[in-house]
């Protein structure tokens, strides 16, 4: 008997709960106004009945309290999924955005008029809010009057209907406040517009056609400039020269257009500071690249270094770093020995090529010494243990001198780099060939960075020499 006494309860709250949400909310499919409006009163009667079982809750006993419980946790549940609806009209009408700060119309603002397009966007948004704002007012009042034509009288849904529409009257404010705010600020741009295509336009225009006239003239100028000068160097201070030059005379002209408006001249400069920045992309570069060079302590003076630009190496040692281009002394060397051919030439590298490109310095910091090698093919039926005794013995005895200065170098440069201590006497390699039958012997040694080739030389003969002594032939197709 208990449990029928429980189940009809609760039956009797869920059928209060959809009843007082049928009576309470009147529904249109499509208009935004009433889904709001049907939102806010879904809301509020759940909000109620969550608040009745709630007081139900702590008057029933053990038994109910666990059934209305769970119903609570339903409503909850719907509470929930309908928060994530909109329940007010302001935020409705928060759709159509108004910047209401109109700016100072330039030259691009008043050829192009972008904001055209968002104000026609924002008031067709608006217009069609009006037009369902009056559908749904035209609905509600017909129920009324429906209502109002039956011969038995509703008078809960008179009243429910009466005082839906005067809800709606109240929030007519909102939609003609919002139409106020966009008109005004419509006109406002539009007079804008028009005062300033009365009074500036023609003169900012004509600007415009100079600055313009001026770019073609420069580069009619420098085109044939250039065309007559062969020498790469003057070449390239001469277009050093006429771009800077451009630069102050752009400059200065947008400046006096613009001396009785500083916000459009600002603008203005800031336009053809970027078009010369692209115009001027390489030399800007290069000074940043300088910057980097001299604060970056990579190269220096005297250094020796190797670049390798598009897979070509450049080697040589710095005789000059200048705003816009580094000086090689091209050195006699491996790679100028192996590839090149040829040294004793000057290279001018321009100084963003430092950047965009690896840079091997021989020379950095107190260390001038570097690690060479020579290779040998000995046959893998020579004594390799005799190979490797006299390899490392003339390297040793060669380079000993070098090793004590190596190490003193390591170690001042150790105190400004985190690296481990090493040794810096020869070693010595044999790696057998994967076609032919014999062993590289690589014989590695300290050398210092001016000295390269010689050493090698004379390694190379002593070596070579105390293995044939000994018997010792080389491999040779």
């Amino acid at each position: 008997m208990k449990k029928l006494l429980s189940i009809i309860f609760v039956f009797c709250i869920l059928v209060k709960s959809i009843f007082a949400e049928e009576l309470n909310i009147i529904d249109k499919d499509n208009n935004s106004w009433l889904q709001v409006y049907n939102n806010l009163q879904k809301s509020q009667a759940l909000d109620e009945n969550i608040r009745q079982l709630e007081k139900d809750i702590r008057k029933a006993n053990p038994q109910k309290k666990a059934e209305l419980k769970q119903l609570l946790s339903l409503q909850e549940s719907k509470k929930a999924i309908l928060d994530e609806l909109p329940k007010s009209f302001n935020s409705m009408l928060d759709k159509v955005t108004i910047n209401t700060n109109v700016k100072d119309i330039n030259l691009i603002e008043y050829l192009f008029a972008s904001k055209k397009i968002k104000f026609a966007a924002q008031t067709q948004k608006l217009n069609f809010l009006k037009s369902q704002y009056d559908e749904a007012v035209e609905y509600l009042e017909n129920e009324l009057k429906l209502t109002l034509s039956q011969d038995s009288k509703n008078l809960e849904k008179e009243e429910q209907l009466q005082k839906e529409i005067a809800y709606f009257e109240n929030a007519k404010g909102l939609l003609e406040g919002k139409e106020e705010v966009l008109n005004r600020t419509k006109d406002l741009y539009y007079n804008s517009l028009k005062e300033y295509g009365e009074t500036q336009f023609v003169t900012h225009l004509l600007n415009l056609s100079i600055i313009i006239l001026l770019f073609i003239v420069f580069y009619i100028i420098k085109y044939f400039i250039i065309k007559k000068i062969d020498n790469e160097e003057k070449l390239f201070k001469v277009k050093k020269v006429l771009n800077i030059t451009f630069f102050i005379i752009i400059f200065l002209v947008a400046i006096a257009f613009n001396i009785n408006n500083i916000i459009y001249a600002a603008t203005l400069i800031g336009v053809i500071a970027a078009a010369m920045t692209i115009a001027m992309k390489e030399y800007l570069q290069s000074i940043a690249s300088w910057l980097q060079l001299i604060l970056g302590n990579q190269i220096q003076i005297g250094d020796r270094i190797l670049v390798n630009i598009d897979g070509n190496p450049v080697i040589g040692e710095v005789i000059e770093i200048s705003l816009f281009k580094v000086s090689l002394y091209e050195s006699i060397n491996n790679t100028t020995s192996s590839k090149i051919k040829i040294a004793g030439r000057i290279i001018f590298i321009a100084n963003n090529v430092f950047v965009n490109n690896y840079v091997y310095n021989y020379t950095h910091d107190k260390m001038k010494n570097v690690y060479d090698m020579i290779e040998l093919s000995i046959p893998f039926g020579a004594d390799t243990y005799k190979v490797e005794t006299i390899s490392f013995e003339v390297a040793y005895e060669m380079t000993e001198k070098y090793m004590e200065v190596a190490n003193k170098q390591f170690q001042s440069m150790k105190r400004r780099y985190d690296m481990r201590s090493r040794e810096f006497r020869p070693r010595i390699h044999l790696i057998p060939d994967s076609k032919e039958p014999f062993f590289t012997l690589r014989i590695w040694y300290v050398a210092p960075y001016h000295q390269i080739m010689e050493l090698k030389s004379q390694i190379s003969q002593k070596v070579v020499k105390r293995l044939l002594d000994e018997g010792i032939s080389f491999y040779s197709k």
